[in-house]
């Protein structure tokens, strides 16, 4: 039998989408790091900041120049014998060449020695830059997750909660209760109605920026795996994390850059106020020719020579006075370099605290999931005893809403605590400066592909139909 080219086509399309695997972590990383603007701008600053160096050499290097003039002159002798002209007129062409080599130079020494620390200074700036993006990236993918997560609890709660009140109508029509608990169980659901619009709200906001991220539409995104190790920082010693940082991280070494910077450029302005030796080395050639546009007085041709002129020899130069300029940049720039020792001091005492934040929030992270889990299971615990006197008078309506709410509000706070715990291990990590886009592609190991979610037809209401309670009253 021949199949038909729709049919074909159909066929082909469906193995095609059949093929397309959900994206994950390093791939989403992938295509931000080609696309996203604040990492290509760090990029192309780093890439500018190398030319420092060049031009901080410059100075020490021999210096060549040359130029070239044409000059008309009118020249009057006064008191000139009767037999000479008074007035000579003629055009002169001269070129010059010029090189110089710094013999002895304090201040380009020392400029010389500022391009290094602010090379320094940038390459930190740059690696501080490749762990925001790092950062940003996981942000990005898991904000949307967590606003998944979010959202996929709110209609849940917002189904259980309807149910509740379609039960507590019925309940009212036959007398059982009072319309009290109707009241109760309505202003309930629309509370949920208002939450379920503002979560879908969030997802949509944190869809579109990891899309503003990576340049890219996606079309499905896989989640997380059930179990994870999410067993607290390694190493466990805080002390361990803090000498790291103290070490390593970008802004820290980007502080102690610049104290070396500022001391150079101290020991710069000094270097303006001594002595300035160097060999220099001249070529000029002048030229002369009449001025055809004079009929007297003007250098007759056999008046008219061409210079040539070489010098070679050595060059003193040192500054004595400027208005009290020179010595008041001096003083200015030890006073920065003082001030720049200070910020270094400030710059490690902060990271200090970050990094002991970071880790003291990692390791509550980690015992929240557990607590988080809990949780889940005693509230679940509760809702089913709350439902149960329900049912036989002991409990009212709203007992059960609160009961329900509460367990829906641990489930999304177990969610929540899963995310926090990885973006807040990867902001540890990032204050010793030892963040790398490996730990992105280790992160990546806890995707589960046979989990991917659905941008932009997300199973909704599958998925919040096994999030409602166990025994709760929408069963």
């Amino acid at each position: 039998m021949k199949r038909s080219p729709a049919t074909s086509l159909v066929l082909l399309l469906t193995s095609l989408a059949s093929a397309v695997q959900a994206a994950d972590l390093t791939q989403v990383a992938n295509a931000a790091w080609s696309y996203d603007g604040t990492w290509r701008s760090a990029r192309m600053n780093w890439n500018a900041d190398q030319e420092l160096m060049v031009q901080g050499r410059a100075a020490l290097f021999p210096n060549v120049s040359a130029s070239y003039g044409r000059y008309d002159t009118e020249q009057k002798i006064e008191d000139a014998p009767p037999a000479a002209a008074d007035e000579q007129n003629y055009g002169s062409e001269i070129s010059t060449f010029t090189l110089t080599q710094p013999l002895f130079r304090v201040d380009a020494w020392y400029g010389y020695k500022e391009a290094q620390s602010s090379t320094d200074i940038a390459q930190a700036n740059f690696e501080q830059a490749r762990q925001d993006f790092v950062l940003r990236v996981a942000q990005g993918y898991f904000g949307v997750l967590r606003a998944w997560d979010n959202w996929v609890s709110a209609k849940a709660e917002e189904k259980a909660i309807g149910r509740q009140l379609e039960q507590t109508q019925e309940r009212f029509d036959v007398g059982l209760v009072p319309a009290t608990d109707v009241e109760e169980a309505q202003a309930t659901y629309d509370l949920t109605q208002v939450n379920l619009i503002v979560a879908r709200q969030q997802y949509e906001i944190a869809r579109d920026q990891l899309e503003t991220l990576t340049g890219q539409k996606w079309a499905t995104l896989l989640e997380l795996r059930n179990e994870l190790p999410m067993e607290g920082p390694q190493p466990t010693d805080m002390n361990d994390w803090i000498e790291k940082a103290k070490a390593q991280n970008p802004q820290v070494l980007a502080a102690l850059y610049n104290t070396e910077l500022t001391e150079n450029t101290a020991k710069r302005q000094l270097g303006t106020m001594l002595p300035q030796v160097q060999l220099v080395g001249q070529y000029q050639h002048s030229h002369l020719s009449p001025d055809s546009s004079s009929s007297t007085g003007s250098l007759s041709s056999s008046s008219l020579y061409d210079t040539e002129t070489k010098q070679i020899g050595i060059e003193v130069s040192m500054p004595l006075f400027q208005g009290g300029g020179l010595n008041s940049r001096r003083k200015e720039a030890y006073l920065r370099a003082d001030a720049a020792d200070y910020q270094y001091d400030q710059a490690v005492r902060d990271i200090v605290q970050q990094t002991r934040s970071a880790y003291r929030t990692v390791e509550a992270d980690a015992l929240r999931i557990k607590a988080r889990q809990q949780a889940i299971r005693s509230t679940r615990s509760a809702l089913d005893a709350t439902q149960s006197g329900y049912e036989v008078g002991t409990r009212n309506v709203v007992d059960v809403l609160n009961a329900q709410r509460a367990l829906f509000a641990a489930e999304r706070d177990y969610a929540n605590a899963r995310y926090d715990y990885i973006i807040n291990s990867l902001t540890l990590k990032s204050t010793t400066g030892d963040l790398q886009q490996g730990d992105l592609a280790a992160v990546n190991n806890w995707l589960a592909p046979e989990q991917p979610l659905d941008l932009y037809n997300p199973d909704l209401d599958g998925k919040s139909e096994k999030m409602v309670p166990e025994n709760s009253s929408i069963d």
